[in-house]
C-alpha cells in the first residue's frame, strides 16, 4: 500500500505533481508513492485503483495552482463544486480515512478559504501548508519531503526497518577471514582457503607447489622481502615443514622434518 498519494487538478500544476512525485518516489521508494498517471497500470480499473490507494495512505499531497478553484466543467460550474469530481472525491476521502492532507501552494498561490469551498472541503483552508517555487524548488522540495514523512509514521518505521536491513546484508557480505599479516607486498592467500594446491604468496612470481602426498596444513611459508622467484616442491609425507625466504639472491632450501621430499631450485 502507499503511504503518500499526489494530488493534483488537470490543468492546474500537473508539471509540480509529477515533479513531488518522481523526487518523492526517490527519496521514499517508487511502492511508497502513488500519481494516478504513474502508478496504476495499463488495463487496471483506475476507479478501484484510485480508492484503494486514497483510502490506505497515511498522507495526501494536494498540489494547489492559480487555477485550482476556477476550473470549471463542462456544464459551467466549477469543477471543484461538482460531487464527482475526482480531484475533490479524493481530498474528501483522505478527510474520511483521517489520512494527513498537505497543501502544497505553487508560487504566490494564496490559501484556499472555506466560504470558497464545498462543505465536505472546508477542513483544507485549516490544514498548514507547504509552497513550491521555482526559485527555491531544492530547499520547497525538502521541506515537503520532511513534511510528508513527519505525518507518515508507518513510512518512517518501514524506511528504518529497509535501513536496518540494507546494514545487516552489508555486514554480512564482508569477508569473513581477517588479514594477521600486515602490510603485504604482492598476494597473500590463506592456506585453510585451499587444499594442497598452487599458492601465490608474495613477490614477483614467488610460488609454493604441493606435489602428491599428503602435506599437513600446518606448514608455513615466510617470504620477507626481495624480487626472487622461489618455488619449493613437496612430493610426499606427512610434514610439518617451514620455508624461510629472507632477501637477497639467495637460494632456498626446503627444510623438512621427516618424509620423502624433493628439493627445488630457483
Amino acid at each position: 500500500m502507499n503511504s503518500c498519494f499526489v494530488n493534483y487538478r488537470t490543468g492546474d500544476g500537473e508539471h509540480v505533481a509529477t515533479l513531488l512525485g518522481r523526487e518523492l518516489s526517490q527519496r521514499f521508494g517508487v511502492e511508497e508513492v502513488f500519481r494516478a498517471s504513474d502508478s496504476i497500470p495499463a488495463g487496471r480499473d483506475f476507479e478501484q485503483e484510485l480508492r484503494k490507494a486514497v483510502r490506505g495512505c497515511e498522507v495526501l499531497v494536494a498540489v494547489i495552482g492559480p487555477e485550482w478553484l476556477e476550473i470549471r466543467g463542462g456544464d459551467g460550474r466549477r469543477a471543484v463544486d461538482n460531487p464527482e469530481d475526482w480531484t475533490r472525491w479524493e481530498i474528501a476521502a483522505a478527510f474520511e480515512a483521517e489520512a494527513t492532507v498537505i497543501p502544497v501552494l505553487i508560487e504566490a498561490t494564496p490559501r484556499l478559504r472555506k466560504d470558497e469551498l464545498p462543505e465536505e472541503l472546508a477542513p483544507l483552508a485549516s490544514c498548514q501548508y507547504r509552497r513550491f517555487r521555482h526559485r527555491t524548488s531544492d530547499s520547497d522540495l525538502d521541506e515537503i519531503a520532511e513534511a510528508v514523512l513527519v505525518a507518515a509514521t508507518e513510512l518512517d518505521r518501514r524506511l528504518q526497518a529497509r535501513a536496518d536491513e540494507e546494514a545487516a546484508l552489508a555486514r554480512d557480505g564482508e569477508p569473513r577471514t581477517r588479514n594477521s599479516m600486515a602490510d603485504v607486498d604482492g598476494i597473500a592467500v590463506q592456506a585453510r582457503d585451499y587444499s594442497n594446491s598452487g599458492v601465490v604468496v608474495n613477490g614477483n612470481g614467488a610460488t609454493t607447489n604441493t606435489g602428491s602426498g599428503d602435506l599437513n596444513q600446518n606448514s608455513t611459508v615466510t617470504n620477507v622481502s626481495g624480487d626472487q622467484s622461489s618455488t619449493t616442491h613437496h612430493v610426499a609425507g606427512d610434514q610439518n615443514s617451514t620455508v624461510n625466504h629472507v632477501s637477497g639472491d639467495q637460494t632456498v632450501r626446503d627444510q623438512n622434518t621427516g618424509g620423502a621430499h624433493r628439493r627445488g631450485r630457483r
